[in-house]
């Protein structure tokens, strides 16, 4: 058997890409135990765990590799015991070290995702984001095939990939004592966890529960019910057992009889926890047999041969005042640090001067983060290409590379997800990990590869969501935004920038909320005025949606910047 085999499939197609020398460098954003690094070392690769500081001071751990020791050392030397968090040049000499075009570092690290024609295709199987017309990465593709399909032919006969791997555990509830009875359960980490309908990647969670927890496209393996699970066990059992004056407490119910689980025979009172959230009126009963299996990582439990499964969404909501790690990143233009951004709080109706406007124990920003993640747990998901049945659908374009949370440590897949609206033509696209900020309470996202904000006006646009205020002029002379109203395809906006002096040949480029370039323009110089006329198109002259922009005015004798807020 070759000794690549004993690895995780893209973790033997990094080391072949990099024993080829076609990446000087690999990263494997995780720990691998001393076995698999004496692979590496036996397949003639050098390296090294490397330590870094999430934004709390929790270390993470990466492993490094190549055929040259040079450039490991460099790397540790640049990056051990540093934040996770980059500048613009290490982001550039990290892409440089990984063996990634520098036309698309550069665009990267300035533009985010763009365009190109690989996506859906060769971009699956690349860990560089392509630039536009890039002339490098053509040269490479046959190489990343080549590799690619030569690592696929080692794992052929026995599939170790994440998905193949879980596949086989897939069965109905009336099969899981004989896979207990046949050392399933071992292979598993724990016999407590029992396969769900729905679970479409083999980690214990339905794909709408991943998009509310937001452990969608996570690197979770083998259980992303886990560890949330066994969380959620934790903060019931720490509750108050009295009515007292805090928002979340909890009765214990008990009743004179006793079951056995039947995984492990211990003795569970017949009997039940209620756990109450009092700022939002809600309560949920959860047996004890279920708060057992949530002990051992499983929202699913059996009680007398029958199964059953605690209801997520619900048990989230109860619990929302304890989910509060990732409230720490900020967001641009949040007067009262709850979240939104001024103009959102109008549009959503809510106090620019109170993060707590309607009182229920989460603040402003999670609160609508909550509204909108679990819409989006509602929406129809397709896969590149094919045909969606909904008006309104999602897709996603994972890429071979993953990203860490700066703020958990988890690792998630750094490509993007689109939410479509064929009704009104309108598109949001946002790096995978956003959804896992939603998830926790925040538009603005923070990765290791990814950091911005998701504009959650545009993003309530698409989603049909009726959240909004109707008095959109209002809101944009409140807060100093320019209005553009684009009634059709052939509305133009006429922007002024007054009193500019010695500004040579002035250029305007236009960004969204997350910071990615949409256009630039080449303006007209009247005296001590520059006129802009836009037609609220992309560079690709593609209608852009409703949202908030910014548009940068460039000149010799500075820079000057425009709030506005498109409406269509």
């Amino acid at each position: 058997m070759h000794i690549l085999r004993q690895l995780d499939f893209d973790l033997a197609y990094l080391a072949m890409l990099t024993k080829e020398r076609i990446k000087p460098m690999s990263r494997w954003e995780k720990p691998v135990d001393k076995k698999k690094h004496q692979i590496l070392k036996r397949y003639g690769l050098h390296t090294a765990i490397v330590t870094r500081k999430l934004m709390n001071g929790t270390p993470v751990y990466e492993t490094i590799f190549s055929t040259k020791q040079q450039y490991i050392d460099y790397y540790m030397r640049r990056f051990d015991n540093k934040p996770v968090a980059n500048s613009k040049d290490d982001s550039i000499i990290e892409g440089l070290l990984f063996g990634y075009p520098y036309c698309c570092v550069e665009n990267f690290v300035t533009n985010g995702y763009t365009p190109n024609p690989y996506i859906g295709k060769e971009q699956r199987i690349l860990f560089h984001w392509v630039c536009p017309n890039c002339k490098v990465t053509p040269t490479l593709i046959p190489y990343y095939k080549r590799i690619y399909r030569e690592c696929k032919a080692l794992f052929t006969e026995h599939p170790i990939t994440r998905r193949n791997k879980l596949t086989a555990v897939k069965m109905l509830p009336a099969m899981i004592f004989s896979l207990l009875a046949t050392g399933m359960g071992k292979l598993n980490g724990d016999p407590h966890w029992l396969p769900v309908n729905g679970d479409d990647d083999g980690d214990y969670l339905t794909h709408s529960e991943e998009i509310l927890l937001g452990t969608e496209e996570f690197w979770l393996y083998p259980s992303a019910a886990d560890s949330i699970a066994k969380r959620y066990a934790a903060i019931i059992n720490s509750l108050p057992r009295e009515t007292p004056d805090s928002v979340c407490y909890a009765i214990d119910n008990p009743t004179y009889g006793f079951y056995n689980c039947p995984v492990c025979g211990e003795l569970i009172n017949m009997g039940f926890v209620t756990v109450y959230n009092t700022k939002r009126g809600m309560q949920i009963d959860i047996p004890y047999m279920g708060l057992h299996f949530m002990e051992h990582g499983s929202f699913s439990y059996i009680i007398e041969g029958d199964t059953a499964r605690v209801d997520v969404q619900k048990l989230k909501e109860i619990l929302s005042p304890f989910d509060t790690n990732h409230l720490v990143v900020p967001t641009s233009d949040d007067i009262d640090n709850d979240g939104l951004n001024s103009a959102s709080e109008e549009y959503f109706g809510t106090d620019v001067n109170n993060p707590y406007t309607h009182d229920i124990g989460v603040d402003d920003g999670y609160e609508f983060t909550e509204r909108i993640i679990e819409r989006i747990a509602t929406v129809e998901v397709v896969d590149y290409n094919d045909t969606p049945t909904e008006s309104i659908y999602m897709w996603y374009e994972p890429t071979d590379g993953l990203e860490i949370c700066y703020i958990c440590g988890e690792q998630v897949n750094m490509g993007m997800v689109e939410i479509i609206n064929t009704e009104i033509n309108d598109t949001v696209r946002f790096p995978i990990i956003g959804l896992h900020f939603m998830a926790h309470g925040r538009f603005t996202y923070h990765g290791t590869t990814n950091t911005g904000e998701i504009d959650p006006i545009h993003l309530s646009v698409v989603l049909d969501m009726q959240l909004s205020v109707d008095e959109v002029s209002k809101l944009a002379h409140r807060y100093g935004y320019e209005l553009l109203n684009f009634v059709d395809n052939h509305t133009s906006a006429r922007i002024v920038f007054d009193n500019v002096s010695d500004c040579g040949t002035p250029t305007v480029y236009i960004y969204n909320v997350g910071g990615e370039l949409v256009k630039h323009i080449l303006p007209q110089v009247d005296g001590t005025k520059i006129v802009i006329e836009w037609n609220g198109t992309n560079e690709r002259g593609q209608p852009l949606p409703t949202g908030i922009y910014f548009i940068k005015l460039h000149t010799d004798s500075g820079c000057w910047t425009k709030k506005c807020l498109l409406i269509r």
